[in-house]
């Protein structure tokens, strides 16, 4: 009920007149988008909803209408404080919500300071560059402005996305401290800069996960559940100083309290959701005796985190990046060692080196030569290891500890990290959205890929630039549940866009392909078509 009364209220509020919405605001802009996905197989191919911030359905054939408006204004001339407001409202064909508010929030700001609540579509950390094609005109023909939340983000992100958040899923509703942007810290002459955020909200999904469990008695699916996220980054150099620049910082993630259910037994188990247990999200610690035997031997709720850092290269001709991402459960592999213990039941710290991570090399074209190539990446992402096979905490019967398996994305309680189906982390472990047994568990998160892009335009000045995608994945499955065999995975993605400068239309047309003996063979076409209204400036 709760999470029913949240949706009614963000959906009346995405529907409230525009003149409600545009009072006393110096800008008020917008779009009107049509999309629709027609291909054949089992699902739609995978580059066409992966990264889309859930907005495209896995089925085969689907469509959508979307209608969104922004305005912002300062609060009086000269002030430090400002504020923005959204509303974006998605109609779709043949997916599990027919209307639905994919973004819905208001953003107060005190210089670089901002405080937000609601849903709001957000990215990746230090993947790739900012700028879509930034030597080219595309950055010039108002895509970047028009349409931001589009084809701007859409043709810039070459990467797969990052390990424990991508904007592969639907926005999850919160409220969010944040320095968004590096703010030079103190003293350091502009060296040094740091953002990071703080944010408490909750999964509105419980509905979605109750239906898609439905022909499977035992499968578990959750409400109510909460969500918490914080993370810090560092800038350090200036390039207009020195070419080389370092950007480095952890991301960590929450899901506690809720209800647990599956439709065999009706509520299964009821998780703690006091104010001590927001405190427990913030500052992660194990669970008291409200809570199951394991929470209170390790932390308590479904906690997962990355370390990340980056290295760029700035030059005349290019600008190379290079970055790297690690992903932990709990405290299992945030450092470079773990606790195991003996027979005797003695602690001691081992080094164990970390194996599972992204890499990847961003480059982007900023010299006259191959003007219609702006940015070329490649990354290599790695799962396998999970800090090996075995898992056991010291109990009287066995007292060595061993700190393996440890199953990212899906949890002994919670039924994973993803919402609406879709995973929250990276798109390559397939979502339970794929899973046809009503089951919300990932079925593979032991997966190597590789991954290349390119993106560009089609020549000087021109209004067309377009993206290449090619994504190459072979699975495992799960240490508990392995793969009956090794399952591969290959997605092919051509994307075109057409965004004339004098003009508020533009659409796209993309073609995408999966070869793959785990979500199908999938050949389709997708086709948008964009118009951005400015109402008032």
């Amino acid at each position: 009920m709760f999470e029913t009364y949240i949706c009614r209220v963000l959906l009346f509020l995405c529907l409230l007149p525009l003149r409600a919405l545009a009072q006393d605001a110096p800008f008020v802009r917008g779009y009107a988008q049509l999309g629709t996905i027609a291909s054949k197989g089992d699902y739609a191919p995978f580059w066409f909803t992966a990264r889309q911030q859930g907005v495209p359905s896995l089925e085969t054939s689907n469509s959508y209408a979307r209608y969104a408006l922004f305005a912002g204004a300062l609060f009086k001339e000269g002030s430090d404080w400002s504020y923005n407001i959204a509303a974006d409202v998605v109609v779709g064909y043949n997916r599990e919500n027919t209307v639905f508010p994919q973004q819905l929030y208001g953003e107060v700001s005190w210089r670089r300071l901002t405080l937000s609540l609601g849903c709001k579509e957000r990215f990746s950390e230090l993947k790739g560059f900012a700028a879509p094609c930034a030597s080219s005109s595309f950055s010039k023909n108002g895509v970047n402005t028009l349409f931001p939340h589009l084809y701007a983000n859409r043709f810039s992100e070459l990467s797969s996305g990052g390990l424990v958040y991508s904007g592969n899923s639907a926005p999850v509703p919160q409220l969010r401290l944040e320095i968004p942007q590096y703010v030079p810290f103190p003293g350091t002459k502009g060296w040094l800069g740091v953002k990071g955020h703080i944010a408490y909200g909750f999964f509105a999904d419980g509905s979605f996960q109750e239906n898609f469990t439905r022909e499977n008695p035992t499968a578990r699916y959750g409400k109510n559940i909460f969500y918490h996220s914080k993370a810090l980054f560092i800038n350090v150099g200036k390039p207009s100083r020195f070419p080389l620049t370092f950007e480095g910082g952890l991301e960590m993630y929450t899901q506690f309290g809720g209800d647990i259910y599956n439709h065999k037994d009706g509520k299964v188990l009821s998780m703690p959701s006091g104010v001590k247990d927001f405190f427990k999200a913030f500052i992660p610690m194990s669970g008291g005796e409200d809570t199951p035997e394991y929470e209170q031997t390790n932390i308590s709720g479904n906690n997962v985190g990355s370390w990340h850092a980056a290295l760029t290269l700035h030059t005349r001709v290019a600008d190379v990046r290079v970055y790297a991402e690690h992903m932990f459960e709990d405290f299992s592999q945030l450092f470079f060692f773990e606790y195991q213990s003996d027979a005797n039941g003695d602690r001691n710290l081992i080094y164990y080196p970390w194996r599972d991570i992204l890499v990847g090399v961003s480059v982007a074209n900023k010299s006259g030569v191959l003007p219609f190539i702006s940015n070329f990446l490649y990354e290599y992402l790695s799962t396998y290891d999970q800090s090996g096979a075995g898992y056991n905490d010291p109990g009287p019967f066995f007292k060595e500890q061993m700190d393996g398996a440890d199953n990212y994305y899906n949890h002994s309680i919670y039924p994973g990290w993803h919402n609406m189906g879709m995973g929250l982390g990276s798109p390559l472990a397939v979502s339970p959205a794929y899973n046809k047994n009503g089951s919300l568990r990932f079925r593979s998160n032991r997966f190597v890929a590789h991954t290349v892009g390119v993106n560009g335009t089609l020549g000087v000045n021109s209004p067309f630039a377009y993206r290449l995608q090619y994504t190459y994945s072979e699975n495992w499955g799960t240490y508990l549940n392995p793969l009956d065999e090794k399952k591969y995975t290959t997605s092919l993605l051509a994307d075109v866009i057409y965004a004339p400068a004098a003009g508020k239309w533009a659409g796209s047309f993309a073609i995408g392909y999966d070869k793959s003996n785990f979500i199908g063979e999938n050949l389709g076409v997708m086709f948008t078509i964009t118009r951005a209204i400015n109402y008032k400036e």
